[in-house]
Formats: structure tokens, sequence, C-alpha cells
């Protein structure tokens, strides 16, 4: 007889405690996998760092019950000013972004500290906490496990065998160097000077600013009203000692140097007083070539750091998280094939790369220092800011790029469009499998979000065509047997017009804009979606296609069932 095999002490070793490795945490622990939060900082962020809350991350937190902190703690922004030398030259309003599919058509500002301090306690309700001044220090894998070194507090090492390793371990990884995984890019020339405190000048304290003056550039971000705000300045790169200093870029900094930087593109009097946060930095954009390989994955800014611009940075990686935690639990729990956690790197890395590639350009153009651009910088910004928000469409365009809304992955092994021969040109280029599932009213105080959060699969059977009592005893029949045939748990929600009145069995659509909002009209009736649990679909058919449906389970499943 062999050896007898012992068990990995967890499912998961998280590395790293910042907003990516404690979401990620949340949705592994509310998927019933045991695991550990080790992070090497002596306790959680006390600076705002990043405290934009993109629209895609509110639906994030909704799914599974956090949104409502988040909006306690938050300030929603409602609009932004451009000043050039001294005067104001556009006004955006942020009232109305052009979408009605989210519950969250705005940025919400909540700084670090709050983002870490609503997910740490929502561990703690879970019965998880982060085991600080714990450091990884390194890893080996095997087909079966993965055994990750690590210090504790007393500087003791100890080494804790799981299943997989998430390293959500910032820009510094030592999971990413570990893999082996190349992180290219480079640091942008020009310098940063950044301030968390409070501001008194004659303007107002709710908009975003931003200061335009020669080559001088700053910004005013609201994030507690006349008490606290986040000051950014730029710092010409001949005169930056960080650019000379760290490699990193890092470098420190007075509050009266950030002032003066401000002064000179604000061109207003301004005193700023209280500072939580001080710092001069240079900003990086680097992508890892590979997000994982065997029982190893990277996430958020391990995976991919790149410039402010867009308040993406944090949302990638808690979308990194969303993506990747339902993978690992299906595969761990045997109700997946391994190959779906390849589809982690397959779907998450072109969206980092995008990310990289707008936030650089949008970068590039309003942070030159070279002379003639920033003439040109200063002259087009507001034209071309005023003219998309004018715009209903451009605005709508820009919000659901912004707002991660519209990131949409590609057809493959687990994501498929099943469409039949005679469906209309406008089923076949609308709502595709890939795409984020959206909300829609279903009535009075009823829509689509409402059904289908907890981080699990839900499967939308919806029927413009109303149903009879001999209908949906047929349909029911059908869920059932797709539901028996599922390798994981799904809800089901059958969603309808009635010719009986209410029905339990069924939601009945009071309101037609589901049917609208999910591509459902002429030449198509009856459709099923398949929402995976980080609310993109991952099947869509036309009709009732339960047979389909069956078949796409199976392949989902990790042995034929």
């Amino acid at each position: 007889m062999g050896d007898a095999v012992t068990p990995p002490a967890v499912d998961v070793v998280i590395a790293g405690a910042g907003p990516t490795g404690l979401m990620a945490a949340a949705l592994l622990a509310r998927c019933g996998l045991t695991l550990r939060i080790l992070d090497k900082a002596a306790g959680q962020a006390q600076e705002s760092r990043a405290f934009g809350v993109q629209a895609r991350s509110m639906e994030l937190f909704l799914s599974v019950g956090l949104a409502d902190a988040f909006l306690e703690r938050g300030l929603i922004a409602s609009g932004a000013q451009i000043f050039v030398d001294g005067r104001l030259a556009a006004q955006l309003d942020f009232d109305d972004i052009g979408r009605a599919d989210t519950p969250y058509p705005f940025l919400t500002m909540v700084p670090q500290w709050d983002v870490e301090a609503i997910l740490v306690e929502d561990l703690a309700r879970l019965g998880i906490a982060v085991e600080h001044r714990t450091e990884v220090t390194g890893f080996s894998q095997s087909d079966e496990a993965v055994a990750v070194r690590a210090t504790g507090p007393d500087g003791g090492a100890f080494t804790v065998e799981a299943r997989y390793l998430v390293g959500a371990d910032g820009a510094h990884s030592l999971v990413r160097k570990a893999l082996g995984a190349d992180f290219q890019g480079a640091a942008y020339p020009q310098g940063f000077l950044l301030a968390d405190c409070k501001v008194e000048w004659p303007l107002d304290y709710d908009h975003f600013k931003a200061f335009l003056h020669e080559r001088n550039f700053a910004l005013y971000l609201p994030l507690r009203g006349e008490s606290f705000c986040r000051i950014i300045a730029i710092v010409p790169a001949e005169s930056d000692p960080a650019a000379a200093g760290d490699p990193q870029g890092i470098a420190p900094a007075t509050l009266q140097e950030v002032e003066t930087a401000f002064r000179a593109a604000a061109g207003v009097d301004v005193r700023l007083s209280e500072p939580k946060w001080v710092s001069r930095y240079r900003v990086h954009h680097r992508g890892a070539s590979t997000y994982g390989r065997g029982r190893v994955f990277i996430a958020g800014d391990a995976a991919h750091i790149h410039s402010p611009a867009g308040a993406q940075g944090m949302n990638t990686g808690l979308q990194d998280a969303a993506n990747l935690a339902w993978k690992i639990a299906a595969v761990a729990r045997g109700q997946a094939p391994a190959a779906l956690l390849a589809t982690y790197h397959a779907e998450r890395w072109p969206v980092g790369q995008k990310v990289l590639e707008v936030t650089d350009r949008l970068f590039a153009g309003v942070s030159s220092q070279a002379g003639w651009a920033t003439a040109l910088r200063n002259r087009l910004l507001p034209l071309v800011a005023g003219t998309v928000f004018r715009s209903g469409a451009l605005r709508a365009r820009a919000f659901h790029f912004i707002s991660q809304l519209g990131i949409r992955y590609h057809a493959g092994e687990f994501v498929a469009d099943d469409i039949s021969a005679g469906a209309p040109k406008a089923w076949r280029d609308g709502l595709r499998a890939g795409c984020r599932a959206p909300n829609a009213a279903l009535g009075w105080q009823r829509d689509v979000f409402g059904l289908i959060g907890g981080y699990r699969f839900h499967l939308l059977a919806l029927s413009h065509q109303a149903l009879d009592a001999p209908a949906i005893d047929a349909l029911c029949a059908a869920i059932g047997l797709a539901k028996a045939a599922a390798p994981f748990a799904m809800e089901v929600h059958l969603m309808a017009r009635s010719l009986v009145g209410r029905d339990p069995r069924m939601v009945r659509a009071e309101s037609g804009e589901v049917f609208g909002t999910y591509g459902l009209g002429d030449g198509v009736s009856q459709a099923l979606f398949l929402v995976r649990p980080d609310g993109y679909i991952a099947y869509r058919a036309d009709g009732m296609n339960f047979d389909g449906l069956a078949a796409f389970l199976r392949r989902m499943a990790p042995s034929p069932i």
C-alpha cells in the first residue's frame, strides 16, 4: 500500500489584504471554501489611496449584500469642472449619465481605508480574520497542492499546504516574481505630489476639478466635502527627486510643496491644511505576462498597474477577484474541469491590457510636459469634454467604458451562444454570451438584480409570450430537469407575462422593460440566459432550448453526467 495522502490544510491561501485580496476572500468564503489571508503590513490601509468605486464594482457589492455599506460611507460625484488659467472653461454634469441598466449610474467616492474596513468587517461576520505581519516568502506547487512558505509576526518560518494560492500582494508581488511572470512596462517621466487634506478656497467642494495652466496640471477630488479631499499636482521630470531616487519612484514630500504646485496650476487663493497623507511618487504602467500557472494565480496590482486616469485600478482588481473566485470554487468542489481555471487568464488578461492601453493614452494626453502639447491640451480638453457631455449617446458610451459595465468576454468552451438558424440579426448582435447581465425592471420595486444576487449561478427563463397553466407546467418540468443536470447549484427564475394571474412558480413580468433589455422582441419571444456568479452571461439561447442548455452544462461538468 502507498503512503496516505494528507489533504491540504486549507483550500486557498491569499497573499495580500488590499481590496483585491479581501474581495477574493469574501467571495471564496461565500462559496464555502476554507482560506487564510496573509499580509505583511501591520494593519489595513490608513491612507485614501484608491477611492473611486465604479458602477460595475457597486453591482458586485450589491450581489453580496454590501452595496449599502459603501453608499453610507461614500460620496456620489455630482460633476466635474475644468479650469484653464484660473477661469472655468467647462462644467460637466454627472446627474444624467445616459444608462438605465444599472442601479448605480454614478461614481462613488470611497477612500480605500473604508473599502478595506467594510470588507474586513464582512469577513469577520464570516469568521475570517486577516493575519497581519505575516509575509509570504515563496511557494512550490505540485499537481495536488501548493506549499506556501511564510514568516509570522515573530519572524518564525512556517508552511501552509493549500489547494490554490492567489497573489494579491501588490505591485511588488512576490507571488508574481516566483511564478516567473514578466511585468513589462515603465514609469512615466513626470512625478506627482499628492495630499489627502483639507482645502480652503473660494470654490465649491462637490465637483471634481481639473486645473490647467501652461505646463502645470492639478486635480481636486472631493472625498468628505469641506473637511477632506485629495489633491494631486504634476511635478516636471527635471525637478522630481523621486525620478532619481527610489527606483520605484517614491520620495518624501511636504504639504507646502503640494500647496505650491497646486496653487501654480489652480490660479486661485488656496490653503491646504490638516494633512492625513502626503507623498511624492511616480506612476508606472505595467502588465504581467500571465495571470496564473497551475494552482497559482495573481490579481489586482500584482497583475497590472497603470495610471490613475479613469479610476480603473482598484475596480479592475475587484473584478479580477470576482472572475477567479467562483472558478476556483467550482474546480475545488469537483463541479467543473480544471480547464475552467485557464479561462481566468484568457478573460482577464485582455481586460488588463485594454485598461493599460486606454489609461496610458488618457494619462499621456493630460499630463504631458511638452510646451506645444500642453498648449494644445489646455485648448482642446474643455472642448472635447464639453462635447461628450452634451451628447447623450457619447456620454453613455464614455460611462459604459469607464464604469466597466462594457467589459465582455469572448465565446469559448464555457461561454456560448446557442442561436437558431432563423434568429433575427438584432438578436444575434444583441446581449450575447460573455456580456454582463444588465438590470431591468420587472414591476413595482422588483428588478432582475433583486433576483440574481448571492454570487451563484442563476438561470433566467424569459417569456414575452404570455403563459397559461399548461405552459407553466411544461416549463417547470423542463426547468426541473435542467437543474438536475447542472453540476453546480443553480437558481432558476421563470419570468413571463401571465394568463393566470400571479403564480408562485414564476415571476410575473409587470413591466416590459426586462424583455427589451434582454433583447426579446420581433422574432424572439422566449429565451434562456445562464448568469455566472460574477454577473456575466455564460449561455444564451433563443427559445426555451433546454436541450441546448443541458449540452452546455455537460461541457461545464468535470465528467459526463
